[in-house]
């Protein structure tokens, strides 16, 4: 139980009762009282009428490292967990305490991994709340049966994002990666950050050191400069390189956290269906460089089966005909 302490100060005829939760001001048998958020509910909101303060540069609610656990429960059982932060309706939670620095939409592309999604629903809202982060997570799900393509899903939540609300700021993320330190702050730089250094499944490190996958965070200047991603890797690999060959192109350099804050849990689970390794990858690679122009958001081709719009997230369902986009693409090409 919270112990609540007061304080009686007397000033010229003006009685101050002070708690840890409130100011109550006895001035002429008038009584005035300002109530603020207590260290204990850092979700309740000022209710005075005075504008509400920007949230802190470092929240005074991070715990630092803690532990994934497998949620146990369904997706109805997390919706009544966080109705207490009063979500706006498709997901958007904000801090009641204070005013957001950053609008941040989570991207997920994804398909055939419910049990990760459920999980990863469960974990991230926790953190980014203590964060005193405004997020919404968007899932962008391709249906069958065509081969995923994941950096085209990308593109698909960005733009769609666009079209619920204007975010600054935008972290593309995999559903099978959860964050343990929440000191590694989910909000964007000047210069787009590569989020997930220190990975659980190739022990706590990373496969290779211009390795740029998992979780990245990209400020929507930095996406339009790159003209967002590649449409052209249908199936797995390739398309983080092809995200670092970009940021060449336009100068740019992302910039990591520090491996002790980049930690991310990654359970182990079998080889996706429909998404076999893509065997034009390398191909790809090597034209990245020249393809930027051509090859990304301007040229984008996709049909929405359906959004909807539930308690905790965005769901959007995403139909793609592949002769279509690279017919785009082509066409792209050969504009002067």
């Amino acid at each position: 139980m919270l112990q609540i302490s007061y304080r009686v100060s007397h000033f010229f005829g003006v009685v101050v009762i002070l708690s840890i939760s409130s100011v109550v001001i006895y001035w002429k048998s008038h009584q005035i009282r300002f109530t603020y958020s207590s260290i204990a509910n850092p979700t309740r909101q000022q209710k005075t009428g005075i504008p509400i303060k920007a949230c802190p540069k470092k929240s005074p609610y991070l715990v630092g490292p803690f532990v994934f656990h497998h949620f146990i429960g369904t997706l109805e059982d997390l919706n009544n967990k966080y109705e207490k932060y009063r979500p706006e309706l498709g997901g958007k939670f904000k801090p009641l305490e204070c005013q957001p620095r950053q609008k941040l939409a989570i991207i997920i592309p994804y398909r055939d991994r419910r049990r990760h999604l459920i999980d990863f629903l469960s974990h991230m809202p926790p953190m980014l709340l203590r964060q005193q982060v405004e997020f919404t997570i968007f899932v962008i799900e391709q249906d069958s049966p065509e081969i995923f393509n994941r950096a085209l899903m990308m593109n698909v939540g960005y733009l769609e994002a666009l079209k619920q609300d204007d975010y600054s700021c935008f972290i593309f993320h995999d559903v099978d990666m959860y964050p343990i330190n929440d000191y590694n702050i989910y909000q964007c730089s000047t210069s787009p950050t590569h989020m997930a250094v220190a990975v659980e499944k190739w022990k706590f490190g990373i496969p290779y050191r211009a390795y740029y996958g998992g979780v990245v965070a990209y400020p929507k200047t930095v996406i339009e400069k790159t003209n967002g991603f590649s449409n052209l890797y249908f199936g797995w690999g390739g398309e983080d390189d092809d995200l670092g060959s970009r940021l060449a192109v336009v100068g740019l350099k992302f910039v990591r956290p520090p491996a002790v804050y980049g930690r991310y849990a990654t359970p182990v689970h079998s080889k996706d269906k429909g998404n076999p390794e893509a065997p034009n990858r390398f191909r790809l690679l090597n034209d990245a460089k020249r393809r930027i122009w051509y090859d990304g958001l301007n040229s984008v081709v996709y049909n929405v089966s359906k959004i909807e719009k539930k308690k905790i997230y965005t769901h959007i369902h995403i139909a793609v005909d592949r002769q279509k986009l690279e017919e785009s693409v082509e066409l792209k090409k050969r504009e002067p």
